[in-house]
C-alpha cells in the first residue's frame, strides 16, 4: 500500500494540469483578412451633371424675368425666373441622356408703368449643352459726339454750279446742312447757304452731287463769324475713287446713304465724320447711285439703306471703305409654315443668319398698349422645332396672347456675321460686343 501513493498522487496532478488548460481551436482566418460582412454599405446620394449655365447682368428692378430650356425636339427641360447677378444651373441626374442642343429662351415682361403692357419673348436653339451664358447690357456708343452751341455762322455761295442734286456742309464731327433737288424742271447754276453754325471747327467739307451725275467736293480751310465765302464750281474737285450702285427697279422706295470718313486719330462714331456723302431719296435716285471716297481717309463709316414695301436692304459698315454695295435685284421668299414652332420658307438669297418676327399689339403706347414680340434667331439650316411657353408663365400674364402672335419679318443677314458668331458675342463672350458692328441685311416684310 505504501508504494501505491505516489503513483496515484501524479495521476491525480496529470489530471488536474490538462482539465485547468483551454482546449485550442483551429483559427478561423489564417490569411489575416478582414472577415466579410452580411450588412449592405451605405448608398451614395446620386450625382447631378450641369447641362446649363445663367449668369444674368441686366437690370431686372423693374421687369419679370424668365429662362425657358427645351431640347431640340422642342420638349421642356425646366424654367425658372431669375434677377440681377443670379447664378443659374440647370442639372439632371447623372447617367441620364444628356441633351445635344438646346433651345434657350429668354421672356421678359414689361408692365410697371400705367398703360404700357410689353411682353419680349427671344429664342436660340442649336445652343450646345454644357453652354455658359452671360446676360449683359447692350453696348453703348462709348465714341459718340454732342455739339455744344454754334459759335458763330457764315454764309457761302457757289456760282456756275450744275444743278446739283444732293449737297452737304459739314465739319469733322457730321453734317450740318444738308439740301436736296431741285426737281428736273428747275436749273440751278448759283446756290448761296446762309449761316451755316460754326461749331468747335473752322474747317468744313462742302461735297455736291450734280445733274449730270458727278461728285464733287470743296474743303473751306477756314470760316470765321459773319464771313462771305463766294467760291466757283470749277474749283471744287472731283473724289479719288467711285463706288456704283446699281438700284433695283421698282416704282416707289426709299433711298439713304451717307457715307462719313474720319480723320487717323479720330475715333469712328455713328453720327461723326466728315459727310463725303449724304443723301436721302423718296422718289427715284440716281442709277446706278455713285459713292465718292478720298485715299486720305482709311476709316469709314458707311450707311446705304434701300426700302420698298416688300423688303429692306440695309447696309452698315464700320472701317475701311466697302469694296461693293450690292442691293439682291430680285429676292423672294416663300413662307411655307409661318407657325414660331415650325416656321419654314424658301429664298432665293444665300445668308448666314437668320431673325424671325412675330408681334401682336393693340392700344397707344402708355395710354393703353398691350403688345408681345417674338424673336427666334437661328443659322439658316435650322428649321425647328421651338418649344412652347410654359403653362405657368402664360397663367401669370394673361395678357401674353401667344396665339394671336401674327409673322411680322423674315430678316436675312447676308455677310458680317453668323449665327455661331452672335451667340458668341451676345452670350458666351459678351465682352466682345460693340456698338460699332458692321452688317448687312435683308429684311422680308409679311
Amino acid at each position: 500500500m505504501k508504494n501505491l501513493f505516489p503513483i496515484l498522487l501524479g495521476i491525480l496532478l496529470f489530471g488536474f494540469g490538462c482539465s485547468s488548460e483551454e482546449p485550442q481551436q483551429p483559427d478561423p482566418n489564417p490569411s489575416g483578412e478582414e472577415e466579410p460582412t452580411n450588412e449592405n454599405p451605405q448608398e451614395q446620394e446620386p450625382e447631378m451633371v450641369t447641362y446649363f449655365t445663367f449668369e444674368p447682368f441686366l437690370p431686372t428692378s423693374e421687369t419679370d424675368d424668365w429662362i425657358i430650356i427645351h431640347d431640340s425636339d422642342g420638349n421642356l427641360l425646366d424654367y425658372m425666373p431669375y434677377e440681377y447677378d443670379d447664378v443659374l444651373e440647370f442639372q439632371i441626374l447623372e447617367g441620364n441622356d444628356m441633351p445635344n442642343d438646346l433651345t434657350i429662351t429668354l421672356f421678359r415682361y414689361e408692365g410697371i408703368l400705367e398703360g404700357h403692357i410689353q411682353h419680349f419673348i427671344k429664342s436660340y436653339p442649336e445652343i450646345p449643352a454644357g453652354s455658359i451664358w452671360k446676360q449683359t447690357s447692350d453696348p453703348q456708343n462709348i465714341n459718340g459726339h454732342t455739339r455744344a452751341d454754334a459759335t458763330g455762322s457764315f454764309n457761302i455761295t457757289t456760282t456756275n454750279l450744275v444743278s446739283p442734286k444732293y449737297q452737304t456742309i459739314s465739319d469733322k464731327n457730321g453734317p450740318i446742312m444738308t439740301r436736296s433737288g431741285p426737281d428736273m424742271e428747275g436749273y440751278i447754276t448759283d446756290e448761296t447757304f446762309n449761316n451755316v453754325p460754326i461749331y468747335t471747327e473752322n474747317e468744313f467739307f462742302y461735297s455736291i452731287y450734280d445733274s449730270e451725275d458727278e461728285l464733287k467736293y470743296h474743303v473751306i480751310e477756314e470760316a470765321y463769324d459773319g464771313d462771305d465765302i463766294v467760291v466757283d464750281y470749277s474749283e471744287f474737285k472731283p473724289y479719288d475713287s467711285i463706288l456704283e450702285v446699281e438700284i433695283p427697279d421698282h416704282p416707289s422706295y426709299f433711298v439713304l446713304c451717307i457715307i462719313s470718313a474720319f480723320e487717323s486719330d479720330q475715333p469712328i462714331n455713328f453720327t461723326g465724320g466728315k459727310s463725303l456723302s449724304f443723301i436721302i431719296s423718296e422718289i427715284a435716285a440716281p442709277n446706278p447711285l455713285k459713292i465718292g471716297f478720298l485715299d486720305t481717309y482709311n476709316k469709314y463709316h458707311c450707311i446705304f439703306n434701300f426700302n420698298n414695301e416688300e423688303y429692306a436692304y440695309n447696309y452698315i459698315k464700320y472701317g475701311d471703305k466697302p469694296n461693293a454695295i450690292t442691293i439682291p435685284d430680285t429676292p423672294t421668299i416663300t413662307v411655307e409654315d409661318s407657325s414660331i414652332s415650325n416656321y419654314r420658307f424658301e429664298t432665293n438669297l444665300d445668308y448666314r443668319m437668320k431673325d424671325v418676327f412675330w408681334e401682336v399689339s393693340e392700344g397707344e403706347n402708355f395710354v393703353d398698349l398691350i403688345k408681345t414680340t417674338w424673336n427666334v434667331y437661328s443659322s439658316p439650316e435650322f428649321v425647328g422645332p421651338i418649344g412652347e411657353i410654359p403653362d405657368e408663365i402664360q397663367e401669370t400674364y394673361p395678357d401674353l396672347r401667344i396665339n394671336d402672335l401674327m409673322l411680322k419679318s423674315t430678316m436675312l443677314h447676308l455677310d458680317f456675321i453668323s449665327y455661331p458668331e452672335l451667340i458668341q458675342e451676345e452670350f458666351v463672350n459678351p465682352d466682345l460686343k460693340t456698338y460699332y458692328r458692321s452688317r448687312e441685311t435683308l429684311q422680308f416684310k409679311h
